[in-house]
C-alpha cells in the first residue's frame, strides 16, 4: 500500500503558481520549488514531475482560478456593455490583487518565456485566447450588439484590451489608472458601428 504524502498537495500546488506567477518559468529553479513548497526533491518529483510538469498543472490551476472569476462575468444572463464592464473590472481585480504577484501568470509567460517546452507555452496562449469567444458570446446577447458587422471584431478588441489591462497591471499601474482605460474602451460601444459592408 503507498504511503500516505507527507504534504497537501493543494497547497503545494497554490505555492508554486505564486512562485512561477512571481518569477517566471525560467527566474524559477527545482531548488526554488524545493525551498518554498517544503518538500525534498524526491517527493517533488514523485508528486508532480518535472518542473516542466510542475509547471503546466500550475497552469492550470491558475487557470481554471481565473476563469472562475473571470467566466462568471460574461456568462449568460450577462449581456453586451454590462457584461464587458463587469468581465474588465475582474481583470483588473484579479491582475492587482494586494499581497498577490501583479498581472497574469498565463500572459506573463505568453510574453516573456522563452525557453519553456513548446507545449507549456501553447498552454498558456490557448488560454489566453479563449477569452475572445467568450466576449463574443456575452456581446451577442445583446440584440443591438448582435447585429452590428464589427461584433467580433469588438469581442477581438475587449480581448486585446484585457490582455493590456494585465499587462500594465505587471508593470505596476496602480488599479484605479487601469479602470479609466478600461472606461474608455468600453466608449467604442456607445459609438454608432460602421455600416454594412459590400
Amino acid at each position: 500500500m503507498p504511503r500516505p504524502k507527507a504534504f497537501d498537495t493543494t497547497q503545494a500546488l497554490d505555492a508554486a503558481v505564486r512562485l512561477f506567477w512571481e518569477r517566471g518559468y525560467e527566474g524559477t529553479s527545482v531548488q526554488d520549488l524545493v525551498d518554498t513548497l517544503g518538500v525534498n526533491r524526491a517527493s517533488l518529483y514523485g508528486t508532480f514531475g518535472d518542473k516542466a510538469q510542475l509547471f503546466a498543472a500550475a497552469i492550470q490551476r491558475y487557470g481554471d482560478q481565473v476563469r472562475t472569476v473571470l467566466a462568471a462575468e460574461l456568462a449568460p444572463p450577462h449581456a453586451g456593455r454590462a457584461a464587458v464592464a463587469g468581465y474588465l473590472e475582474a481583470v483588473v481585480h484579479v491582475a492587482s490583487r494586494p499581497h498577490s504577484p501583479r498581472g497574469c501568470l498565463l500572459m506573463n509567460t505568453a510574453l516573456s518565456c522563452t525557453t519553456a517546452p513548446p507545449e507549456l507555452l501553447e498552454l498558456a496562449l490557448a488560454a489566453v485566447r479563449g477569452s475572445e469567444g467568450a466576449l463574443l458570446a456575452a456581446l451577442r446577447r445583446d440584440v443591438a450588439l448582435a447585429v452590428r458587422p464589427d461584433v467580433r471584431a469588438l469581442a477581438r478588441f475587449f480581448a486585446a484590451e484585457s490582455h493590456g489591462l494585465a499587462v500594465l497591471a505587471r508593470a505596476g499601474v496602480k488599479p484605479a489608472q487601469l479602470r479609466e482605460a478600461a472606461a474608455v474602451a468600453l466608449r467604442v460601444l456607445d459609438a454608432p458601428g460602421p455600416g454594412p459592408t459590400h
